[in-house]
């Protein structure tokens, strides 16, 4: 059988255990292509709809890939889309098995589309995404406690391990961004629960405007900031829109807050970079272009990194 099969199998028996679905003709076809480049989508789980012929009722369920244990904490993931779902701000969870690394939720199919870098021009839009991510920081701390910087080092020793392709300036700026890690631990910051991903692809949109967070693999209890200023990177490729947003969502601008989620957002496309040459070293799915992913965060890192900014924004966090 091959490994589509297989898996199929395995969503099959599984959703035969939830009420409705064990019985009658029931179709399993995959959800959405699955992307690593240029958006990283549905990369670490395969994606699949499973609809009842007759009704076409259906529900969506994420397989974990097997790539999953080497960069994240699948039960601290479904536990944080859990609570995304009790808050009203994630799809309805139906199900959840780490062990199993399945995970099963409402289908957010007809009227709903995935998030483009196009909706981000509309303030409303972007202001429902950052609301959604300040309610999730409410609630109380996700057992998983590895902010960014931890993760840049962890992936670093993780890549050269994997003798991984890593550009000429690797070390360089993992040791520039130790330098603003050194700088924030400095600050007194609450750590609060936070989605982790600011891929906007990671964001559904209903035709009326309503907002859902998916994708919680990155999900950790970390500074509030990271969670905004992995957002805003990806979000806003020009420093003003990032700047509206956020002063449209603090009431008001401050500076040294604004600089904190940049630097936030600088070690996001870091990290980002070091797992997808994790995976294009390790990964047994070598027609995904990993390093193609990869190698644009590094790109994006290093220009932000080698601005003279960088020590401004570094010495204004103080």
């Amino acid at each position: 059988m091959s490994q589509s099969g297989t898996q199929i199998a395995t969503v099959r028996n599984y959703i035969a255990g939830l009420p409705g679905w064990g019985t009658g003709d029931i179709v399993i076809e995959p959800a959405i292509p699955v992307l690593a480049s240029p958006s990283w989508r549905g990369v670490d789980g395969a994606p699949w709809r499973a609809t009842r012929n007759g009704s076409g009722e259906s529900i969506f369920i994420k397989n974990m890939d097997v790539d999953a244990k080497l960069y994240i904490d699948v039960a601290c993931a479904f536990e944080a889309a859990r609570r995304a779902s009790d808050l009203g701000i994630g799809p309805k969870v139906l199900a959840a098995d780490p062990d199993a690394g399945l995970l099963v939720m409402e289908d957010l199919n007809r009227g709903w589309r995935v998030g483009t870098l196009e909706r981000m021009l509309e303030p409303k839009i972007v202001d429902a995404v950052i609301a959604a991510r300040r309610l999730f920081q409410a609630g109380a701390p996700l057992p998983r406690r590895m902010g960014v910087f931890d993760e840049i080092e962890h992936f670093y020793e993780a890549a050269k391990a994997a003798k991984a392709q890593l550009p000429s300036d690797a070390e360089w700026l993992v040791k520039e961004l130790r330098f603003a890690a050194d700088a924030l631990r400095k600050l007194d910051i609450k750590p609060v629960p936070i989605h982790g991903d600011g891929n906007v692809s990671n964001i559904l949109i209903s035709d009326t405007g309503e907002v859902r967070l998916i994708d919680w693999d990155r999900a950790t209890t970390a500074d509030p900031l990271e969670d905004l200023g992995s957002f805003l990177v990806e979000a806003f490729a020009q420093e003003p829109e990032a700047r509206d947003a956020f002063s449209r969502n603090a009431g008001g601008f401050d500076e040294r807050a604004f600089s904190r989620a940049r630097i936030y957002g600088m070690a996001d496309d870091l990290r980002w970079g070091l797992i997808g040459a994790v995976l294009a070293a390790r990964s047994a799915r070598n027609t995904f272009e990993f390093y193609k992913f990869a190698s644009w965060r590094f790109v994006r890192c290093r220009m932000t990194v080698r601005e003279p900014r960088f020590g401004e924004m570094l010495r204004r966090i103080a």
